[in-house]
């Protein structure tokens, strides 16, 4: 049998059948346990080509349904209005990427999703009275995942992954910068971490990202250079950067979660100087430069700035982990396996390998 997913956040199908009852017509019919439906956290479909504040669980989600297609299994994105709308795709899995305030997982899936299998893919912390109602939860904290098996909750570390057919290294004289700061300004932050220390200090970087247009010194308008990157052209400028520079939401890092950019910019081989995470330094030890206050900051920027020789062979041990521990189709193929177990174990449907 062809397997298909559909990605909405994510809906997967693996291949057995159960009864399943429309809501309004209350009509069975039958589900597909080898398809699945990504969701994204975005309200209306239009989002999904929104340029003014793009969106990183689109590009991940679109990374994972890459890498579910590379194992054979179908895979398509949807947004939450498509949640009704698409019922006749008869997928078994639904992989929600990020919950939302009108995120209702309780409702969306006790009512009329019964005999689908529910799965949250955790990128920042979810509440925990969403993530007590989906059947599978794939977290990339190891620090949450202690925490949701305490809790009796159906959990299993899933680190963020890259795509090596995306990203890999591509330097490019064209796209050759010394420091590189690409991100979106929060909604409810004035500045970022790095953007701001960096101007404290007189550094130059270069700017992309939304947001940022608005809240920059006029004399410093200069710096932000675009509001977007396409994802297919990141590549360029992470691995002719001197330095790229990585900072992580504070509720990230409470939680554990380490950025995606960490993995996409390695797996370009670039260089990076980040805020501190023990989760960084437990992966990559001294292969990823960190600071943890502003003297810290400014030292390690002059210092890598000064000895390429240096950043070079950190970014080449980096590159090297990523290689082996993160790659999209690798993680993926973990997944997969979980999700399948789950409908063997279950009852849901037949294993079809």
């Amino acid at each position: 049998m062809k397997k298909s997913i559909l990605i909405i956040g994510v809906s997967l199908i693996l291949g057995g059948v159960s009864g399943y009852f429309y809501q309004k017509s209350r009509k069975p019919f039958a589900l597909d346990y080898g398809r699945v439906v990504i969701n994204v956290p975005v309200t209306h479909h239009k989002s999904l080509e929104d340029k003014t504040y793009p969106l990183g669980e689109k590009y991940l989600a679109e990374d994972m349904a890459a890498a579910f297609n590379q194992l054979g299994v179908q895979t398509e994105v949807y947004t939450l209005e498509d949640m009704f709308a698409n019922k006749n795709f008869k997928e078994g899995f639904d992989i929600y990427m990020r919950a939302y305030p009108e995120l209702q997982l309780k409702s969306y899936h006790g009512v009329f999703d019964q005999d689908k299998v529910s799965v949250l893919f955790e990128t920042i912390p979810y509440k925990i009275e969403e993530v007590k109602n989906a059947d599978i939860v794939f977290t990339g904290s190891l620090k949450k995942n202690r925490e949701y098996r305490s809790r009796g909750i159906n959990s299993y570390f899933m680190p963020q992954f890259t795509r090596f057919d995306k990203f890999y290294p591509a330097y490019s004289e064209k796209h050759k910068t010394k420091l590189l700061f690409i991100g979106n300004l929060y909604p409810e932050a004035k500045t970022r971490k790095t953007v701001d220390l960096a101007l404290k200090n007189g550094l130059e970087l270069d700017i992309y990202g939304s947001g940022w247009g608005k809240v920059l010194p006029k004399e410093k308008l200069y710096l932000h250079k675009g509001v977007q990157i396409p994802g297919d052209e990141l590549k360029y400028y992470y691995s002719s950067a001197d330095i790229v520079f990585n900072d992580t939401r504070e509720d990230m890092i409470e939680a554990g979660f380490i950025p995606n950019r960490i993995f996409d910019v390695t797996a370009a081989k670039g260089f990076l100087i980040s805020d501190y995470m023990a989760e960084i330094e437990e992966i990559y030890g001294d292969a990823i430069v960190m600071y943890k206050n502003e003297a810290e900051f400014l030292a390690l920027v002059t210092y890598y700035l000064n000895h390429p020789e240096e950043r070079k062979k950190k970014a080449y041990e980096a590159y090297l982990i990523t290689k082996r521990r993160f790659g999209a189709k690798s993680v993926v193929s973990e997944m997969f396996k979980v999700m399948k177990a789950y409908v063997r174990d279950n009852g849901l449907g037949e294993d079809d390998e």
